[in-house]
């Protein structure tokens, strides 16, 4: 027979190991729901000691509640770090009732197991789904197969948790209190202790892709705009221009700046000038296709690589990004801005983005001596 009571204990242990290990690795540093999860695992551990309590003597009224509500809370905060995670909020009431209900509920039937149990095994039978809810439904960030990992381990806790409510509601003498070592009973545990390394592997392996993926991103974006930075555009520019090359297409290049940035600094401030480079990030990321490049090459100055697009069709959308860029005034402030644009084209066989990015920097040289907020070409014999 399994001692149920020393399945509890060692489930306690266990999330006091696995709280203590993510506080010290991740300590002054938590996000993306994981201080929910580290409180999630602290109040699993409190429950399950007194579970154990419950299991060896028999317990008090206040005991039956607290540890009701504890365990509740526990899945409520496991849900709570998965949404936060998964970026996909959940409703508060199925949060928080919950564990309220319950407390309710026990409190009244404080003397009858067997509907306390029956109770308790339906309402944590789905928080443990409502658990893995919002990884189901979660954008792509990082490998899936840990996110499915950790929403599988949750619901097979579930199915678990409502095997032992079937046996509840089919032969309720066989589970007359916590402490009996039926073999569902017993199993239920044991297997909740299963999931919890599981799914708390899961959850750590999630975690730390997450963090790769951010990692990998701020090497390659510019912190400010989120678009490319310089050594990202010129290496991904020089797989395009070969790319081009081998099928004959055209490649162009526009280099944008707007006009007079350091006036706008002087008069506006610093906070001011940020606000006008994001937006006109956003105007240019807005007007381009799916498989346009866009960077922040220096402070003030920004490229847009155009596949399959030769110059004629370059000088368009760079006309039509000169009247869209700054139409809006930005910031409380109201700063108006005017862009001015080079334009170039690859010639044939080039194969280095460095002389392209030249040519185009020089017709932008053209553009601001001919006044500014107007776009310049550079030919294809230059």
């Amino acid at each position: 027979m399994i001692d149920v009571p020393t399945l509890l204990a060692v489930l306690s242990v266990d999330c006091l190991v696995i709280a203590a290990t993510v506080f010290a690795t991740r300590v002054g540093r938590m996000q993306h729901g994981q201080a929910s999860w580290v409180a999630a695992l602290l109040t699993q551990s409190a429950a399950m000691w007194l579970f154990v309590l419950m299991a060896m003597s028999p317990p008090g009224t206040v005991l039956i509640v607290a540890s009701i509500v504890l365990l509740s809370a526990s899945m409520s905060l496991f849900a709570t770090s998965m949404a936060a995670f998964a970026e996909r909020p959940l409703p508060r009431l199925l949060l928080w009732l919950p564990p309220i209900l319950l407390g309710i509920q026990h409190t009244i039937y404080a003397d009858d197991f067997i509907t306390r149990a029956q109770v308790s095994n339906a309402v944590v039978a789905f928080q443990l789904a409502l658990c893995a809810w919002p990884l189901s439904r979660a954008a792509s960030n990082g490998p899936a197969r840990y996110r499915w990992m950790v929403a599988g381990s949750f619901l097979l806790g579930s199915v678990s948790t409502l095997l032992r409510l079937a046996e509840l509601l089919v032969a309720p003498e066989r589970l007359p209190d916590l402490s009996v070592g039926e073999p569902i009973n017993a199993m239920s545990f044991l297997l909740n202790h299963v999931n919890l390394i599981v799914g708390n592997l899961g959850i750590a392996l999630m975690h730390r892709e997450r963090s790769r993926a951010n990692a990998e991103r701020l090497v390659a974006r510019d912190a400010l705009t989120e678009l490319f930075n310089r050594r990202s555009f010129t290496q991904q520019a020089a797989r395009e221009l070969l790319r081009a090359e081998r099928g004959a297409q055209p490649v162009s290049v526009l280099v944008i700046d707007p006009d007079h940035f350091r006036q706008i600094n002087a008069r506006f401030g610093a906070l001011a000038g940020d606000r006008v480079l994001r937006q006109l990030a956003q105007e240019i990321s807005a007007a381009l296709r799916g498989q346009d490049l866009c960077a922040r090459l220096s402070a003030d100055e920004f490229a847009v690589l155009l596949p399959d697009t030769a110059l004629d069709g370059a000088v368009v959308l760079a006309e039509r990004l000169r009247t869209q860029c700054g139409a809006q005034p930005v910031g409380p402030d109201l700063v108006h801005f005017t862009v001015s644009i080079g334009v170039a084209e690859a010639l044939p066989g080039e194969r280095d983005p460095a002389p392209l990015l030249a040519r185009a920097q020089h017709a932008l040289a053209q553009a601001k001596q001919a006044g500014r907020n107007c776009v310049a070409r550079a030919e294809a014999a230059a």
